[in-house]
């Protein structure tokens, strides 16, 4: 199951707590465990200095976690120390903790922003070869149960597609989620919108052709699903359709195209993280 063993990036900023309270709500996508992990920036230290800083790190990410502590949920507490960014620390404890997705939370930053300070939670999502669920702070913050989120993710949810084969993996992990999870599966493509319309017609109705092809290998597995077909620039149409539907979740795949790449040029994935309504699920 996609979900079930899962990395949960403790970052001990002010802002974790509403992560650590988000994934409270995980048991309904049928998570076991957690693995809390943390990078520590060592350079320069001293071997007793890292062990020290290990020992306080662990304990201040179980303090921070205590929310986790009223879950079923197998808790286990992962720290990294060296010189690498703490992005790739992060992944890499995600490798050696056996995990089957990334949970974390992000401030949605700009693309200048991101560029100007930093992003660990996009450069986690431009290098990752794990499923990564992200949710921003500012909705967290602002829900009446942030665990409540996590349990109602795959309530209404839409799944963008290009049918590239991140796409048809972003599909494969929808049906791979609980089916007391799910409710109603929207799949949407988007047909660009400077087609001459002899081109757009036929891409419409080959991408309806393809649609109906899933929502009937949905269906198969009890998922009620909804093919939509937009007329307009992929984020565009993704944005409009999560709000339209009101959806609870989001998913897409991404072709990982490196950092600086998807901050300059922009993606369908990133646009849904910094502003969709709902959490997202990014699988490469």
């Amino acid at each position: 199951m996609m979900l079930r063993n899962i990395l949960l990036s403790a970052d001990l900023t002010p802002d974790f707590e509403h992560i650590a309270d988000f994934a409270c709500g995980l048991p309904e996508l049928g998570t076991k465990r957690v693995v809390l992990g943390h990078v520590i920036d060592a350079s320069g230290m001293e071997g007793p200095v890292i062990a020290a800083e290990i020992d306080r790190a662990r304990e201040a990410v179980r303090e921070s976690a205590a929310a986790l502590d009223c879950t079923d949920l197998e808790i286990e507490v992962r720290i990294s120390a060296g010189d690498e960014e703490a992005s790739d620390g992060l992944l890499a404890l995600a490798a050696g903790s056996r995990a089957d997705a990334l949970v974390c939370g992000t401030h949605g930053k700009g693309p200048m922003e991101r560029l100007i300070a930093g992003s660990v939670s996009e450069e986690i999502l431009a290098n990752a070869d794990l499923p990564v669920l992200m949710a921003r702070y500012s909705l967290l913050r602002n829900a009446e149960d942030a665990a409540n989120m996590a349990r109602r993710f795959g309530r209404t949810l839409v799944l963008t597609t290009d049918f590239s084969a991140a796409s048809t993996r972003a599909f494969m992990s929808v049906l791979d989620l609980p089916k007391a999870a799910l409710g109603t599966l929207y799949l949407l493509h988007a047909v660009d919108p400077s087609l001459e319309r002899t081109k757009a017609q036929k891409a419409e109705e080959g991408a309806e052709f393809q649609l109906r092809n899933w929502a009937s290998m949905a269906e198969q597995k009890g998922i009620t699903a909804r093919p939509v077909v937009r007329h307009d620039d992929a984020a565009k149409a993704a944005l409009q359709e999560v709000d339209e539907r009101r959806a609870t979740g989001v998913v897409a795949g991404t072709r990982g195209r490196g950092a600086l790449t998807e901050a300059l040029l922009g993606s369908v994935s990133l646009t849904l993280v910094r502003q969709a309504s709902c959490p997202v699920l990014i699988v490469p």
